[in-house]
């Protein structure tokens, strides 16, 4: 039979374990959205002749890069 305390150990090493999953993932999507806006920078620059015009994609993107930051430093 299984103790309650080995089912809450397993359990707690679980949610750690998808924690540092969830970490890494997100910090590997920060790393490809900030690819991106870059490089959509470049190319906006030149169709337009601007790297940033602020319309709406660009400012959620900057946004969600900026949420993104905010997690990512508050977790360190």
């Amino acid at each position: 039979m299984i103790l309650p305390k080995n089912r809450n150990y397993y359990r707690a090493q679980l949610i750690q374990q998808l924690d540092q999953w969830s970490y890494r993932i997100i910090s590997l999507g920060f790393l490809f959205l900030t690819i991106g806006i870059l490089s959509g920078a470049v190319c906006t620059n030149e169709a337009w002749g601007s790297y940033w015009n602020w319309d709406p994609k660009e400012t959620w993107a900057f946004i969600t890069w900026t949420l993104f930051a905010i997690y990512l430093h508050t977790r360190r």
